[in-house]
């Protein structure tokens, strides 16, 4: 499947220039190569034709490496998910960034979608006296929730893939604190994802819940003069790739914890996080 992510550039392509039913060209993505699919040899190279091309074939690259890193995952047994879940829970609780922080963002684990469980740091957390948020879909549009989690309690199972929910009300009645419309701030959030690279790039199942997200967490945090949110990614080992396709609009993580891989620092800022966690 990676001979898609390592295609050759076979020449320089000016406006106006045709694809050849023989060749392949490639677009420089900050992620890496991709590559021209057949659909597109022979169409005239200009301007628009070319970008269209590349947006149609990164969505391809990208169910390419989805459709195989759900295969990985379904070769995954219990209790090696249970125990790389264990493994990469203990690396979390270690970080100074989570010690640290007084504001947690963490999601809360699908089964069915086989994620990285975060049952025993949702538990720490909380019995550390942080506050936790969690992330939770909103509507259809990619908007999300970040509700206020007080109890474990309060989770409710959510059909169709039976994740948990808090509910939508505390239990004095009141409406649960979202921080999207408050003025509180993460200062760590815990993502999950499909699949990762060691450079940070992050591929989701394709609704963009996650990047408009954290985007948003991003604008609000500049607009408010203070540091966003670290992003730390849980991996099972089968979700890594050598190289995540992505676009511009894809977003970046920090800190990648994985359960053979241990933690590593995939930005200046998440290695800068990693060293302080080290030598403290």
């Amino acid at each position: 499947m990676w001979a898609a992510f390592h295609a050759v550039i076979i020449r320089r392509l000016g406006a106006g220039d045709a694809l050849s039913t023989s060749m392949r060209t490639v677009v420089n993505f900050s992620s890496g190569l991709a590559y021209i699919s057949p659909r597109f040899r022979g169409v005239a190279c200009n301007a628009n034709n070319f970008a269209m091309a590349a947006a149609v074939d990164l969505r391809e690259q990208k169910q390419l490496a989805r459709k195989q890193v759900k295969l990985a995952l379904r070769e995954l047994t219990p209790s090696q998910m249970m125990d790389e879940s264990a493994r990469i829970s203990s690396r979390i609780l270690e970080l100074k960034p989570y010690l640290q922080a007084k504001t947690l963002g963490i999601y809360l684990h699908c089964a069915k979608l086989r994620e990285v469980d975060t049952t025993a740091i949702l538990e720490d957390a909380l019995q550390q006296g942080k506050r936790i948020y969690v992330p939770v879909v909103e509507d259809k549009q990619s908007n999300m929730k970040l509700l206020h989690l007080d109890d474990m309690g309060c989770l409710q199972s959510v059909p169709p893939f039976g994740i948990l929910e808090p509910a939508a009300s505390y239990t004095d009645g009141t409406p649960r604190e979202d921080l999207m419309n408050s003025d509180m701030h993460l200062d760590v959030l815990l993502m999950p994802g499909l699949g990762f690279d060691q450079a940070g790039r992050r591929l989701g199942r394709g609704g963009g819940y996650y990047d408009k997200m954290v985007s948003g967490l991003r604008r609000r945090a500049l607009e408010a003069g203070r540091e966003a949110p670290l992003l730390v990614a849980l991996s099972y080992e089968a979700q890594m790739l050598p190289a995540v396709p992505v676009s511009e609009y894809d977003q970046q993580i920090d800190v990648l914890v994985s359960g053979a891989g241990g933690v590593v620092g995939c930005s200046q800022r998440g290695c800068e996080a990693i060293a302080t966690a080290n030598t403290a």
